[in-house]
């Protein structure tokens, strides 16, 4: 493209040219001048110093004239970029309106967001109310029941301290005792029985609280109404009027439901069948300097099933919690399972099978108590006394020496004699208060009536100084006994 030049730059150049003609003409006449006449050298000097000075200026003006021509490229090209940065702006303010019109349309989404929450948290607010009014009828049915827990605690050391005073009685008493003293001890006996009979938790009903006729279960995440109602087997609308409940499809997590139990006695299941020789250990037995938790069973590959329905609160390590509700917790190791934490269960399914050993622990209150309870049947409170074969005044010749009634020969601290209206012969009988052991119905007695209970030992001694002693009395119930 042909450069433009404007009419200044022409001018420049045609000046130019006429000053080069004008340096020449001055340089000829001043070489014809020095030539032809006499002038002085110096004068000739000082012109072409004067000629050199103004070739000098016209070159400053050629070279300015080259600056400016580089500085308009210059300009030219700082007009371009500023054209480019200004597209650059333009591009930046477009994107920046777009993200405005996203944030404004995110506000507008966390103010819906935030419409909503608020919603909810009224509701859970209300859920909330709700709860702490259950919780404060249950605060005071926990009092209730742990001032009658205390009330049996201090029973109970009245009894030990009672059954004390009587053996140290019978310990120190002489041949020359009085009548007044045996009629005082018979009235210090009634006593004691009294107050064993007024004790709670003597049957497996009282022990787990369902002889109210209810069991109060704790709502749980994850957990429904129908869930419920099919794991304890009633009906939905049983659980809807018992409770008055208004929507069975909201349940607030903490939420007590009463659900009703038909027969108490008949409605808790013994884990497994047992044989007396299958009990590995007993709850309170003393072993390696500490009391066992629960009972050992040696059950491998029986089925196990859950004492009451209930949901399972943890799996781990072949060992299943279950809730049951009534502040009642089961734990069962050593068994196969499929089940998972959150699973319902009900009596009539089992947890799994025994892998080996069954270890079985049971808490009420979060307190733990005596599972074989769970097999037996309580009999009443009996007057326990000891005997030895030589009671009968049989001598060692005779042929019925040392034979229980069973015609077998009895064994220490297992064998015993009993009423057979009472407690049939044969029978399995648990005294916990007396040792953990089953002992078995083999004897009778003609001094043994009604509930009384004679334990054989082989030393005469050993007999006497047991003494007399009361005691809450089980029968292994016929249908847990393989």
């Amino acid at each position: 493209m042909a450069e433009y030049k404007g009419p200044a730059k022409m001018m420049m150049m045609k000046n130019r040219k006429d000053m080069l003609h004008f340096i020449a003409f001055i340089n000829i006449a001043l070489f014809l001048l020095v030539s032809s006449s006499c002038a002085p050298l110096g004068s000739y000097f000082y012109l072409s110093m004067q000629t050199e000075n103004i070739q000098n200026r016209i070159e400053n003006i050629e070279k300015a004239l080259n600056d400016n021509k580089t500085s308009q490229k210059g300009q030219q090209f700082e007009d371009i970029s500023v054209k480019n940065s200004i597209n650059e702006l333009q591009n930046s303010i477009s994107k920046i309106e777009s993200k405005i019109n996203q944030i404004e349309k995110s506000q507008n989404s966390l103010q819906s967001s935030f419409q909503n929450i608020k919603t909810s948290t009224e509701q859970l607010s209300k859920q909330i109310s709700a709860s702490e009014k259950n919780y404060s009828t249950v605060q005071n049915k926990i009092s209730a029941l742990e001032s009658k827990v205390n009330q049996i605690e201090s029973l109970q050391k009245d009894i030990d301290s009672l059954s004390a005073q009587i053996r140290n009685l019978q310990r120190d008493v002489n041949l020359s005792v009085s009548q007044s003293d045996i009629d005082f001890l018979k009235q210090l006996q009634e006593q004691i029985n009294d107050i064993k009979r007024a004790m709670q938790s003597i049957d497996v009903a009282t022990l787990l609280r369902i002889d109210t006729g209810y069991i109060l279960y704790s709502v749980k995440s994850g957990d429904t109404l129908n869930s419920i109602a099919n794991a304890y087997k009633v009906s939905l609308n049983t659980l809807i009027d018992t409770n008055g409940i208004k929507d069975p499809t909201k349940l607030a997590i903490g939420q007590l439901i009463k659900i009703p139990v038909g027969d108490p006695k008949s409605y808790v299941r013994p884990p497994l069948k047992i044989n007396p020789t299958d009990i590995i250990a007993y709850h309170g037995q003393e072993r390696n300097g500490f009391k066992t938790i629960g009972m050992d069973i040696y059950a491998k590959g029986k089925d196990v099933y859950p004492i009451l329905p209930g949901r399972v609160l943890n799996v781990d390590n072949n060992t299943v919690t279950v809730d049951h509700g009534n502040m009642i917790m089961t734990i069962y190791s050593g068994i196969s399972t499929n089940l998972r934490v959150g699973n319902f269960v009900s009596t009539d399914k089992p947890l799994g099978q025994v892998i080996d050993i069954l270890h079985f622990e049971l808490y009420i209150e979060g307190e733990p108590r005596d599972p074989i309870r769970l097999f037996t049947e309580y009999k009443g409170i009996f007057t326990v006394t000891f005997y030895s074969e030589w009671d009968d005044g049989k001598v060692p010749n005779h042929p019925t020496f040392r034979i229980a009634r069973n015609g077998r020969v009895p064994k220490q601290f297992l064998s015993i004699a009993v009423d057979p209206n009472v407690i049939p012969l044969g029978s399995l009988v648990y005294i916990p208060t007396l040792s953990n052991v089953i002992f078995i119905a083999e004897d009778t007695g003609s001094a043994i009536k009604g509930n009384r209970i004679d334990v054989y030992v082989s030393d005469v001694r050993l007999a006497l100084n047991k003494g007399i002693s009361p005691h809450a009395v089980y029968v292994l119930k016929t249908e847990v006994n393989n």
